[in-house]
């Protein structure tokens, strides 16, 4: 996630047409898939923890406020105040164009709330799969048609903006609610590489096998979708077969910090290197490797002092 940032920040306009940049781009964009695969992941583990004890899940309060608090920060990371404040453009159109983005956070925060309410529903952990895998591929399969519901009216646009991306939305609901789903559904199979690794081969090959140039926007095609899903699956397989990767300290710190530290390193990047006068003038190749160590290290030098000194002190008052 730090690699994709600092590359996008400072990489020269010429590096998109050389030989490397698209497999580089590929790679890259694998990193939202993953980060929406793993949430939903860490939830439907979560989920399936309660009902193993025999309990009901519920939605209670301090759920809801965390995944207020994710969908806040993802409108607030892109809050217009510059171009507010400066009177560059209209503030109406400002105002109706940071409502449509639809970014990941947004994204992340509105899944989870609809898992838990899928949850909350069934009751019931094979209900739950059930029902969640038809809502993903029901997603995926619908995601390519999405956009000629808005028929060129703005209006309509504005209001079905959480379903494709025709008027801004970076991550829509369609298809990228499948990830997330998917994520969770796969929390079943936890530790069990064979059944990554099988999922993985049949993504990949039902991606190749399906038309890859349905509807008229390349991220909500279901080929893009499962093909990046079979990387993605991949991955896991590689996760879980090395077990003693998850007990490193360090993995361990960035799971517990995930949220703060997208925050912190977008801030790092965006808000300090890219204004450095003498990092901007640098050759874009050497910015890039000098961005990354120094992002990656603040962001998690911030992190610690936050997880040690700050936020103990706020659990201290909230209890007392």
């Amino acid at each position: 996630m730090i690699e994709t940032h600092c590359f996008n920040a400072f990489r020269n306009a010429d590096w998109l047409q050389s030989a490397w940049f698209p497999w580089l781009n590929y790679a890259n964009g694998l990193v939202a898939p993953s980060f929406l695969f793993i949430a939903g992941f860490v939830q439907g583990h979560a989920m399936r923890r309660v009902w193993a004890r025999g309990e009901s899940l519920r939605i209670n309060k301090s759920r809801v406020v965390r995944l207020a608090v994710i969908f806040a920060l993802g409108y607030a990371l892109r809050l217009p105040l510059v171009t507010q404040l400066s009177g560059i453009e209209n503030f109406v159109l400002v105002l109706v164009r940071w409502i449509c983005t639809v970014d990941i956070l947004s994204c992340l925060a509105v899944s989870l709330g609809l898992l838990l309410v899928l949850g909350r529903i069934c009751q019931d952990e094979r209900k739950f799969d059930l029902l969640v895998v038809i809502f993903a591929f029901g997603c995926v399969a619908v995601a390519p048609i999405a956009s000629s519901w808005t028929q060129g009216n703005q209006l309509s646009s504005l209001a079905l903006t959480w379903t494709n991306g025709s008027y801004g939305a970076l991550f829509p609901l369609l298809p990228w609610f499948g990830f997330a789903a998917l994520g969770a559904v796969c929390s079943r199979w936890r530790g069990n590489t064979g059944v990554f690794v099988i999922g993985a081969v049949i993504a990949w090959i039902t991606s190749q096998l399906i038309p890859g140039n349905i509807g008229d926007h390349p991220h909500a095609q279901p080929a893009f979708f499962l093909e990046r899903l079979s990387w993605v699956l991949l991955l896991g397989a590689g996760f879980a077969s090395y077990r003693p990767l998850a007990e490193l300290k360090l993995l361990q710190f960035v799971g517990k910090n995930s949220l703060g530290l997208y925050v912190i390193h977008l801030q790092i990047i965006y808000t300090l290197l890219v204004n450095l006068s003498w990092l901007k003038n640098m050759a874009p190749p050497i910015a890039v490797w000098i961005s990354l160590p120094i992002t990656l290290a603040g962001s998690l030098g911030v992190a610690w002092l936050l997880s040690h000194f700050i936020y103990p002190k706020i659990l201290k008052g909230r209890s007392a």
